[in-house]
C-alpha cells in the first residue's frame, strides 16, 4: 500500500528556506513542498546588498540566485510570493496564509494550508531606535531589495550629498563603504565607544583610522533623540549631547541590528529562548515535533559559550535548511553548534571574528582567559607587497581551549579567521596552532604562518616562559609604577615611547643590565612584541620581576591609547 506524499509548508525562502526546499526534493520526488514568502523574491543574496547599492555588482539581477519559476520548474516546489503566515493551528496542523494583494485583511481573504511538517525560516526583522521621526520617509533600511530600490531612487531623485548611517555593525559599516563611493559625505552614528561592538576597542581602532583616512565622519556613543524634517528632502538628527545643534544629512540609513521574526509563532505556542529566538533541539524541532526553525530566527548551541544564542549568519541558516529536510525524510541528524565565524570588508582593510574578544567574555563573566597578539606579515615580508595584520587570540586558562580571534589586515585575513574558526571547531587548544601544517610558498606565505605565530606566542604564555600585560591594564595599573624598558633602537624610540620610558635596545640590554632596578616590577616592550620577548628571557633569567607588553608599542599606538603615550 503506498504511502500518502508528505505535504511540507516552508515559511521564509532565502537562505534557511530554500536550501531546505531543494534539498527535500532531492530526496523524496513525491512530497508536496509549498514555500511561502513575505516578499516578492524568494531567493536573494541579501548580504549583497550595500554592493550592489555602491555600483560594485552593476547587475542587481545578479542578487537574484534564485526565481521562483526557477524553483518551481527545477524541483517542482510551489512557491507562493508576496505571501504573509498569518497563523499556525498546531491541533489541526494547518497555516493560514493572506496573499498581499488580497481586497482585505480579513479572515475570509486568506487561505488555509495543511501541513505534516512545518519548516520556519522566517529570518528577522531590522530594529529600529525608539525615537521620534525614525519611521519617516527620509529615513531608509538596507534589507530588501525593495529596501535597495528605494534607497537607490531617492538618493539619484534628490541629488543627495551626505549621508547619515545610524549603527557601526556588519551591515553599516559596508552601507557607508558604498555610500562613499557614490560619492556622498558620510557620518556613522554609533551608540557604543566604537565601531563593531563584538570587537575590542583597540581593534576597532583602527578601522576608525581606516574609515577617517577615507573621508568617514565618525560620532562615536551617540544618544540620538529625534529625527525632524529639515529642508528640502533633508533629515536633522538631534543628540542628547548637543540638543541645539542637530547634524542635517540628506538622507538616513539605519542598520542598528535584527531580531527574530517571532510574533505569529510564539502566538501559537512555539516557545522562544533567553535572547528572543526560537528554541529548537539538535534536530532543529520546536517544542512541537512536527514543527522545525532554521535560520537568524532561532537560537542554537555556541560552541564557545556552552549555551543557545542567535547567530544570525547565512552559512549556519543554509547548513540548518539541509539538516532538516534530512531529518524530515528519516535521516539521522545533529546540528553541530556555532562558533560565530564572520569577516567584513572595510575599505582597505578586513576584519575578521570568531567566537568572543576579551571584552565580550568579560561582559558574558565566567571566562578565565588569557590573550595575545601579534603583527605577523600576511605572506613572505621580502616579497613584494607585504602587509601586518593585527591578530588577537583568546584562549581558556589552563586548558588552552580557543575561545576567539579577532583580525584586521589587508589580504590574507579571510584564510586566517577560516583556519581559526576550523581550529575551534575540532575543539583545538592555542598550544594545537603551533603544530598545523599550513600551505607555504613566498608569494602566499611565511614559513611561520600568523596562525602558527599565535600559537607559539600562546603557547609560551600558558606555558610560563613568558608573563605579558596588555596595554588597556594601564587603566587600573599606573604605568609610573613600573620601571618601562623600551628595547627598540633609538631611532624607533625617538620616534614615540611610553611615559617615563627608557631605551636600553636589545642588542645592549646584557651591557646595561646592572644599571636596572630590579626591586621595581618591570615591563618591557619593542615594536611587535619579539624583542621584547627576547629581553623578557634575559631579565627574567636575572632575576627580575618582568613582563611583556603584549602587541608592542604597535598596539598602543593603532589601537588609540594616546594615555600611554609621552608627549612630544
Amino acid at each position: 500500500m503506498a504511502t500518502r506524499p508528505k505535504n511540507i509548508v516552508i515559511v521564509g525562502g532565502v537562505a534557511g528556506g530554500m536550501s531546505c526546499a531543494t534539498r527535500l526534493r532531492r530526496l523524496d520526488e513525491q512530497a508536496n513542498i509549498t514555500v511561502i514568502e513575505k516578499g516578492p523574491f524568494i531567493s536573494y543574496a541579501n548580504c549583497g546588498l550595500p554592493y550592489a547599492l555602491g555600483g560594485v555588482i552593476t547587475d542587481e539581477s545578479k542578487l537574484n540566485v534564485q526565481t521562483a519559476a526557477k524553483i518551481e520548474a527545477w524541483f517542482n516546489v510551489r512557491v507562493r510570493i508576496n505571501t504573509e503566515l498569518i497563523s499556525i493551528d498546531r491541533a489541526s496542523k494547518t497555516v493560514k496564509i493572506r496573499d498581499e494583494n488580497s481586497p482585505t485583511k480579513e479572515d475570509e481573504d486568506c487561505t488555509t494550508l495543511p501541513y505534516d511538517k512545518l519548516v520556519l525560516a522566517m529570518g528577522a526583522k531590522p530594529v529600529l531606535p525608539k525615537i521620534t521621526g525614525i519611521d519617516t520617509a527620509r529615513v531608509f533600511q538596507l534589507h530588501t531589495i525593495p529596501d535597495l530600490r528605494e534607497l537607490e531612487a531617492f538618493i539619484k531623485a534628490t541629488g543627495a550629498k551626505s549621508a547619515g548611517v545610524i549603527g557601526g555593525g556588519f551591515i553599516g559599516i559596508e552601507a557607508v563603504e558604498n555610500l562613499k563611493k557614490l560619492g556622498l559625505d558620510v557620518t556613522i552614528i554609533e551608540f557604543l565607544p566604537h565601531v563593531f561592538g563584538p570587537i575590542d576597542a583597540d581593534t576597532a581602532e583602527i578601522l576608525h583610522t581606516e574609515m577617517r583616512k577615507h573621508g568617514v565622519k565618525l560620532l562615536l556613543n551617540a544618544r540620538m533623540t529625534k529625527i525632524l524634517p529639515s529642508t528640502g528632502h533633508s533629515c536633522s538628527v538631534f543628540f542628547e549631547h548637543d540638543p541645539e545643534n542637530p547634524l542635517i544629512f540628506d538622507v538616513a540609513l539605519c542598520a542598528i541590528g535584527v531580531r527574530p521574526r517571532t510574533t505569529v509563532v510564539s502566538a501559537s505556542g512555539i516557545e522562544t529562548g533567553k535572547f528572543g529566538g526560537i528554541k529548537v533541539n539538535d534536530c532543529l524541532q520546536t517544542n512541537d515535533p512536527d514543527i522545525y526553525a532554521v535560520g537568524d530566527m532561532v537560537e542554537t548551541y555556541n560552541l564557545v559559550a556552552g549555551t543557545n544564542m542567535i547567530t544570525a549568519l547565512a552559512g549556519p541558516a543554509n547548513r540548518q535548511g539541509r539538516m532538516v529536510a534530512d531529518h524530515i525524510c528519516g535521516k539521522t541528524v545533529q546540528y553541530r553548534g556555532n562558533v560565530g565565524a564572520t569577516i567584513c570588508k572595510v575599505f582597505d582593510k578586513t576584519l575578521g571574528l570568531v567566537g568572543f574578544s576579551p571584552s565580550t567574555l568579560d561582559r558574558m563573566g565566567g571566562f578565565k582567559y588569557e590573550y595575545v597578539t601579534v603583527h605577523p606579515p600576511n605572506h613572505a615580508g621580502y616579497y613584494p607587497g607585504a602587509a601586518n595584520m593585527t591578530m588577537r587570540v583568546v584562549f581558556e586558562v589552563p586548558t588552552g581551549r580557543l575561545l576567539g580571534a579577532q583580525i584586521v589586515g589587508e589580504e590574507g585575513v579571510d584564510k586566517r579567521i577560516d583556519v581559526l574558526a576550523t581550529a575551534m571547531r575540532a575543539g583545538m587548544t592555542i598550544e594545537d596552532l603551533e603544530h598545523l601544517e599550513l600551505s607555504y610558498a613566498p608569494p602566499y606565505n611565511a614559513a611561520k604562518d600568523p596562525v602558527n605565530m599565535a600559537g607559539f606566542v600562546g603557547g609560551n604564555v600558558l606555558r610560563g616562559d613568558v608573563e605579558i600585560v596588555h596595554a588597556d591594564e594601564f587603566g587600573r595599573l599606573r604605568l609610573q609604577d613600573y620601571q618601562v624598558v623600551d628595547v627598540r633602537t633609538p631611532a624607533e624610540f625617538g620616534r614615540g615611547h611610553l611615559n617615563a620610558g627608557i631605551n636600553v635596545p636589545i642588542s645592549e640590554l646584557r651591557e646595561h643590565i646592572g644599571e636596572l632596578d630590579k626591586k621595581v616590577p618591570t615591563v618591557v616592550l619593542c615594536q611587535v612584541g619579539y624583542r621584547g620577548y627576547l629581553a623578557y628571557r634575559i631579565l627574567k633569567q636575572s632575576g627580575f620581576d618582568v613582563h611583556n607588553l603584549d602587541g608592542g608599542f604597535k598596539i598602543v599606538t593603532d589601537g588609540g591609547y594616546e594615555d600611554l603615550l609621552a608627549k612630544a
